[in-house]
């Protein structure tokens, strides 16, 4: 029962000293390639600060993770759409009708459980790709093609989780970064923990759908200030 299915979530820490709150924070990075990310001024970061809490799915009870409440005071914005329909493939920017920048949060509530995927692209044609996967019942982060993928053998690579929720809707609340995606699914019962490498941030979201199509009862896309 993992806290997070992602491979850049290690190490983390609580404090004592939050109340009632159970404040979680990793660090964003995994040993196997931790002194060879191609960076400069920095190596590896930490996680957002996530507040725990315990969810029971049948009779298992799994420890779920969000990102922390003061994650608002940041954010410069948003734009919500309700009851959206895809097909194939539709751009975020012309849904919202607002340029998409790094940093940004991007909610979707109520996705009915199909098949479809978020790509997250620059102008270089870099991207990763967030998704669900209906036959197998997983969500996934492919960072095949996220930019610079060379400096390890296994950085680069598709990263699965299952499914733990029985509810037939799904959410997904997703906070990209200029270097990290991370995922949190079904109110935190599934989480993934990405970095990345682009050459340019991404700029461009394409929402994907199988031929069939799939409603979203809610898609919310939340501008966020650097805390720089």
């Amino acid at each position: 029962k993992w806290l997070d299915y992602g491979p850049d979530e290690y190490a983390g820490v609580t404090w004592s000293n939050t109340g009632k709150r159970k404040i979680f924070l990793g660090w964003m990075s995994n040993w196997m390639y931790a002194n060879l990310v191609p960076t400069q001024r920095w190596r590896n970061a930490m996680t957002l600060p996530r507040e725990l809490n315990i969810q029971h799915v049948g009779k298992e009870m799994y420890v779920a993770s969000g990102p922390v409440k003061e994650l608002t005071e940041i954010q410069s914005g948003s734009v919500t759409i309700e009851h959206v329909s895809v097909v194939k493939s539709v751009e975020l920017a012309k849904l919202v009708k607002h340029a998409i920048q790094v940093p940004f949060r991007l909610n979707i509530v109520g996705g009915s459980k199909e098949e479809f995927s978020l790509r997250f692209s620059n102008d270089v044609g870099e991207n990763i790709e967030v998704g669900f996967d209906k036959k197998s019942n997983q969500y996934f982060i492919d960072r095949t093609h996220s930019g610079r993928v060379d400096f390890q053998k296994e950085f680069a690579g598709r990263h699965t989780m299952p499914r733990l929720s029985p509810d037939p809707n799904m959410n997904l609340s997703i906070i990209v970064d200029e270097s990290s995606v991370e995922l949190f699914a079904d109110d935190g019962l599934s989480v993934m923990t990405s970095i990345l490498f682009p050459s340019a941030p991404y700029n461009h979201v394409e929402i994907r759908t199988q031929p069939a199509g799939a409603l979203f009862k809610k898609i919310q896309y939340i501008m966020m200030k650097s805390i720089w």
